[in-house]
């Protein structure tokens, strides 16, 4: 039996649980909710290092972002310093905000690749099924993921022998073997007003995990999620079925065909990080296989500007 410090919840009508968790959750019927993933430091740091990061970006761009929303790919060199300064290194004085970043939130981009391990081997630990269901290269893989957004499921498959090579969501991820969503993984800063309107991120699994506090460091918000998986569009009618605004740390994890939102903030400042991602397959895109290795490929309207 899958267990774990895991909480499933239900998204619609719930006749019975039917399946594994890997099938309710590709249907859109939970969402995942699980405590203390990230702790309180590590939230602390990397919401630094995003405000640092989104500081050095309105600097680039000479404007706020639009909507009150900035996302900010974690791999991205001049926001992340990803070419930062090696333990031990003479650091010069810092100059502009970028500058800044650069050489304050190096370690950001380790401390994101840890997270997300430690997501991965929870699920491969207490909910093996995400794997086998939603990842593994089995029979009727093509089936079981989400549609992209012209409404279809993926044509090529991953490889069959990725199945021994890769038996877990760690091996994938070691191996490079995920594809990820655009810019992602990255860290999004919401300001009054600030918003993502609804939409499907059409990749297997989003893990989402906020670095502020309800309440405490901003009012509104939450993430909004409609029932119905892929019979609702990504402009759906009426309020969301559910809405959650989890303590700082707690990660949310749902699949690709849910629609979802991120609420207005009514006032403070509220900030996620996120990261979407499925297996690999030859039809992958080349600019969405690196994850945390490489600078990102994004186009002009993704950081929000």
């Amino acid at each position: 039996p899958e267990a774990g410090r895991f909480e499933e919840l239900p998204l619609g009508p719930q006749l019975e649980p039917r399946g594994s968790i890997g099938e309710r959750l590709g249907r859109g019927a939970c969402i995942l909710r699980v405590p203390g993933v990230v702790s309180s430091d590590e939230a602390a740091a990397l919401l630094s290092a995003a405000l640092s990061a989104r500081s050095a970006q309105v600097e680039r761009r000479g404007k706020p972002p639009s909507r009150g929303r900035a996302r900010l790919p974690v791999s991205e060199p001049s926001l992340f310093g990803r070419a930062r300064v090696g333990r031990g290194s003479r650091r010069p004085s810092a100059a502009s905000s970028q500058q800044r970043c650069l050489l304050t939130t190096g370690d950001s981009v380790e401390t994101c690749e840890e997270v997300l391990l430690r997501v991965l081997d929870l699920c491969d630990e207490a909910m093996p099924s995400l794997h086998e269901t939603l990842f593994a290269p089995r029979e009727g893989w093509q089936e079981r993921q989400p549609r992209n957004a012209q409404g279809s499921q993926p044509e090529v498959p991953p490889p069959p022998d990725l199945a021994e090579r890769c038996p877990s969501l760690r091996d994938l991820y070691m191996a490079a073997e995920l594809e990820w969503s655009e810019g992602e993984p990255a860290i999004n800063v919401y300001t009054s007003d600030g918003y993502f309107g609804a939409h499907k991120d059409h990749l297997a699994l989003t893990v989402l995990i906020p670095l502020t506090a309800p309440s405490t460091d901003f009012e509104g918000g939450g993430t909004g999620f409609w029932a119905g998986n892929s019979a609702v569009g990504e402009d759906p009618r009426g309020p969301p079925d559910l809405v959650l605004a989890p303590a700082a740390g707690t990660a949310l994890l749902f699949g690709g065909d849910v629609t979802h939102a991120g609420l207005p903030v009514a006032g403070g400042l509220r900030s996620v990080f996120v990261a979407s991602f499925s297996t690999r397959t030859p039809a992958s895109p080349p600019d969405r296989v690196h994850g945390l290795q490489m600078a990102p490929s994004v186009s002009p309207q993704f950081g929000g500007g």
